[in-house]
């Protein structure tokens, strides 16, 4: 998964959880479900994306061989 695509699925699953918030309320079970599931998502995505700029910062600051 590239780097664009990682953000891209974590603005989607923010954007997610603001409607289930918004959109749910009536069934609060279900709303309970999809935001534990979200926020699961946004945290998979966000230590992906912490990894990613991790390791590039690494790569690209190696000192020469």
């Amino acid at each position: 998964m590239t780097l664009g695509t990682a953000v891209f699925l974590l603005v989607l699953a923010v954007a997610g959880i603001v409607l289930a918030f918004r959109y749910l309320r009536e069934k609060p079970k279900l709303r309970i479900v999809c935001l534990v599931l979200l926020f699961l998502i946004v945290l998979v995505l966000a230590g992906y994306i912490a990894l990613t700029l991790v390791f590039v910062g690494a790569a690209s600051n190696q000192p020469p061989a």
